[in-house]
């Protein structure tokens, strides 16, 4: 029955090894197709004589009724030239994985042979699964291209970097024109869309389609074209905690009126050095932090937990001494600093957002009064326990966050005396994700309930505020001693 099939399909104009990708057998050796073809006696002995000879010229001479040549050899030249040995070698990467975009043509291609198939061999094809093209090219060009690059190829979802083959063909709108006819009473007529013709020929009866299209389909007289080769990789991801000493220092870039309110920031300082040590370019870099604190507070202790996703990037494997580099660039600011940089993969992302509804943090304040504070008011503080604020959106934030009142907790507090100052104060506090601690102290107008100030009957505001923990378990704390990371 095979060969019966593979003959019919040369004979209506496929290529040949668009002939195998419909028979029944899966152990088809893409990489020889000619060898396949003889091995399995593929080619009809029964027709006249010459004939199997000039089916197969006709085939190599004409573009691929299917694939509009897209498996033949003039296209998989044309392909392999543009894959540029010049730009794979800008990325540090050694193994590799490569895509193909086809032309919308080919669906309608492919669906008209289908459905052929099915009519002259129904008990072969009606649940029989062929070889995708995407899948049969890749078997075609991976050893090809693995002997260009000098490169692995791994065809797995592990693999990051991609070449990415896009093609064209010349006459593709002209034979959109079936979708056309198709979609005439339908509401929506996305003709260009993949998604939007997939989704058509899936829904509509096969005789609606072979009304309107030609059967078999005509051998087209243009082979389908190599567009654009591209090369990318997948983020990479590092990470780290960094504690910021300024009280006059946002995280990221604070802009007001298109124009910078501050110098520099956590995120530009960090990205500074990354760019001088690695010329990474700063615009392929992206920082993420589990939370941040405000402009004016101070963030000690171990640090706040950060990542920075880099975008297609050239440079993917960092050593344990670069990252330890990188630190001792970043800390001759005495601005801010880090410690534990490392690289993480995408999955430990979830972590930090985890964190940001789950962590507590521990924070430090110094607090005044409007009438001198006593012990018995610090006792109060230290008596409370935990507590579940009611925090309508602070009218400080107003106008980024919606209005809602939201409960917060208070895990833990204690107060003592500062000698000497009398209507002044320490506040230690452990609070749950998300508190508005300033406003717990001040009260934001009876708009956080309760406060400091209702539990000491006093008017109270904030003087200063650290962060001196951000109880989150990541990344991985980093022993520079024994240069490893700490499990």
């Amino acid at each position: 029955m095979d060969q019966k099939v593979f003959n019919y399909l040369l004979e209506i104009g496929c290529c040949k090894a668009c002939g195998l990708r419909y028979l029944s057998s899966k152990d088809i050796d893409f990489s020889d197709v000619d060898g396949y073809i003889k091995k399995r006696n593929l080619i009809n002995n029964d027709v006249p004589e010459k004939s199997d000879d000039l089916c197969v010229k006709k085939c190599k001479l004409n573009p691929c009724t299917v694939c509009l040549g897209l498996l033949q050899e003039p296209v998989i030249d044309d392909i392999i030239n543009k894959v540029l040995l010049s730009e794979v070698q800008k990325y540090d990467s050694t193994v590799f994985n490569c895509s193909i975009s086809t032309p919308t043509a080919i669906l309608m291609r492919e669906y008209a042979i289908g459905l052929m198939l099915l009519s002259n061999f129904p008990d072969l094809y009606e649940n029989m699964q062929t070889f995708s093209l995407s899948k049969t090219w890749k078997l075609i060009v991976k050893n090809r291209l693995v002997e260009k690059l000098n490169m692995k190829f791994e065809n797995s979802s592990t693999c990051n970097f991609w070449i990415d083959v896009i093609m064209d063909y010349e006459d593709n709108n002209k034979e959109a024109q079936v979708v056309s006819k198709l979609a005439s009473n339908k509401k929506n007529k996305l003709l260009s869309s993949r998604k939007y013709i997939s989704d058509l020929l899936s829904s509509i009866p096969p005789e609606e389609y072979k009304d309107v299209a030609t059967f078999p389909p005509e051998i087209p007289d243009k082979f389908l074209y190599c567009k654009l080769v591209t090369c990318r990789h997948n983020s990479v991801y590092l990470a780290g905690r960094y504690c910021k000493f300024s009280r006059e220092l946002s995280q990221s870039s604070w802009i007001i009126d298109g124009k910078k309110a501050k110098e520099t920031s956590v995120e530009e300082i960090i990205f500074e050095q990354i760019n001088k040590l690695f010329s990474i370019p700063t615009s392929q870099l992206k920082f993420s932090a589990s939370g941040r604190e405000d402009c004016d507070v101070r963030c000690l202790g171990k640090g706040r937990p950060f990542y920075i996703e880099i975008s297609d990037p050239k440079k993917t494997v960092f050593t344990f001494n670069e990252f330890r580099e990188l630190e001792v660039k970043i800390n001759e600011s005495s601005l801010i600093k880090v410690r534990d940089l490392q690289d993480v993969e995408r999955s430990e992302l979830a972590k930090i957002k985890e964190g940001e509804q789950m962590k507590s943090k521990d924070y430090v304040a110094l607090c005044i009064t409007k009438q001198p504070v006593t012990q018995e008011q610090m006792d109060k503080i230290d008596n409370a326990g935990s507590l579940v604020l009611k925090q309508k959106t602070p009218i400080r934030v107003l106008h980024r966050r919606p209005l809602a009142v939201r409960d917060k907790k208070i895990e833990e507090m204690k107060a003592h005396l500062i000698p000497g100052k009398d209507n002044m104060f320490i506040l230690h506090v452990v609070t749950g994700a998300g508190t508005y601690i300033k406003e717990f102290i001040h009260g934001d107008f009876g708009r956080t309930k309760p406060s400091i100030g209702t539990i000491i009957d006093d008017e109270v505001d904030i003087i200063a505020l650290d962060v001196v923990a951000v109880n989150l378990d990541w990344p991985k704390e980093i022993d520079v001693k024994t240069s490893q990371v700490e499990s």
